[in-house]
């Protein structure tokens, strides 16, 4: 094991600059949109009765959970490209 390599992890990833970019935003979107509080502070619209703010929240929860399988699927291909 090396220094930076504790416990069989290694922080090195390899891949191209375009795909680490690509899991970059796919982690970064979630967190600049959820971090926007007036962007989905309303009430209006409502969706089957629910305020905006909790439909829109619950849609990028899914959103988002997509978006980190995306990242994580990707990161692990850049893993196996060793």
């Amino acid at each position: 094991m090396t220094e930076g390599d504790s416990a069989g992890i290694s922080l090195e990833t390899k891949g191209t600059a375009g795909q680490k970019i690509i899991v970059a935003i796919l982690l970064l979107i979630p967190l600049i949109v959820f971090s926007i509080t007036p962007l989905y502070n309303h009430v209006k619209p409502e969706l089957m009765g629910l305020p905006f703010f909790y439909w829109f929240e619950t849609v990028w929860l899914v959103v988002s959970a997509i978006m980190f399988l995306g990242a994580a699927l990707l990161l692990n291909k850049m893993e196996g490209s060793k």
